[in-house]
């Protein structure tokens, strides 16, 4: 039985290695297909371009994991079952359990390193591709930071800690000089939002600077005039993709306890709490899915099959997403159906696979 298992599990990754190599060829050469409408745009050039797709990979292949897991699953099985080693097996006493172990066995080791990927690499890699290609766009006007967003405007420079959305931000600071670069005059704003052209700023905390002292005072609204242009902000804008589990669910509190919508994030972050039970629920469904269809089915027709199989899931998960978001439904609830159902799937043909 052991010779057996560590056959399955070999055979299994193997398959899941290919598949993913596969993944990874595919996903750049597309990734890099969408950036080609942005070459020439300030200074985002073709190798920006190759750059930019190349940091994207991680959150690519992490995303597309439990596709990927399906697929590999059904290859190699596939080939097994086409060599009639699967129905020997089975038919020299072989339980299924077994069979789901060896599976379970081969895959793990990748839904392990996925997930590491997935939470240590991916969102500083997406975090850096997407501020370079902003940096690069806008000229260098607009700056993103660990610790906030610096943008240029004419002779002021303004400071964003936050950049919730275009129209909303935390944390500003900005600092207004002459045309000799003598500083004038430094404020601080809580939050300000952007309504009918204006700049609308909440808790403003003004200084002014004079050649002999200065004064501070205290505003709780104020009206800018300035041409703080909300496109330049979104090299300051934070995707769920950018953050690690722990920034999702801080960012999420931090939004909900302001008043505005979390629900986009708090479904990534139910999302990637479930991606390993999602990708062993796909390397499941592969056996019963390959043992149910007969012997003499060419393995084209098996990953066919498959592919339909895993772009299903993975359209369903980004359906629900989106319904989540605009009816506000319960994002964890939102997350786990689409396993529930394929779940359920697998063990309906399982179970009757096993009769």
């Amino acid at each position: 039985m052991k010779i057996l298992h560590r056959y399955i599990a070999k055979s299994v990754m193997a398959s899941i290695l290919m598949v993913t190599a596969i993944v990874i060829a595919l996903s750049f050469f597309i990734n890099l297909l969408g950036e080609f409408r942005d070459i020439g745009v300030k200074d985002y050039g073709f190798l920006e371009a190759i750059l930019h797709s190349l940091l994207l990979l991680p959150y690519s292949l992490y995303q597309f994991f439990p596709m990927v897991a399906l697929l590999g699953g059904v290859f190699g099985l596939g080939i097994l079952a086409s060599h009639q080693e699967l129905m020997v097996m089975r038919a020299s006493g072989v339980p299924f359990r077994k069979v789901i172990q060896a599976v379970i066995a081969g895959a793990l080791v990748f839904i392990i390193i996925l997930t590491l990927l997935g939470e240590c690499v991916s969102p500083k890699a997406n975090f850096l591709a997407e501020k370079r290609k902003g940096s690069a766009q806008n000229g260098g006007q607009a700056v993103a930071t660990a610790t906030g967003v610096w943008v240029h405007e004419h002779d002021d420079f303004f400071h964003v800690k936050q950049v919730i959305s275009v129209h909303h931000l935390e944390g500003v600071t900005r600092y207004q000089f002459d045309a000799k670069h003598h500083l004038l005059a430094a404020y601080f704003a809580h939050s300000m939002d952007f309504d009918h052209g204006h700049w609308l700023i909440h808790d403003l905390v003004k200084t002014n600077f004079n050649q002999e002292s200065t004064v501070s005072g205290q505003i709780p609204e104020e009206s800018w005039d300035v041409t703080l242009n909300p496109s330049l902000l979104t090299v300051g804008m934070i995707e769920p993709e950018e953050m690690t589990l722990r920034s999702l669910f801080n960012y999420s509190q931090h939004l909900k306890q302001n008043g505005l919508h979390a629900t986009e994030f708090q479904f990534s972050f139910w999302k990637r709490i479930f991606q390993p039970l999602a990708t062993i629920v796909m390397i499941l469904l592969a056996i019963p899915f390959v043992l149910n269809i007969s012997r003499t089915t060419i393995i084209g027709w098996r990953i066919f099959m498959g592919v339909m199989l895993g772009f299903a899931f993975y359209i369903s998960n980004a359906f629900l997403g989106q319904l989540s978001v605009v009816f506000q439904l319960s994002p964890w609830f939102a997350a786990l159906l689409p396993i529930l159902i394929f779940a359920g799937l697998g063990y309906v043909v399982g179970a009757r696979l096993s009769r």
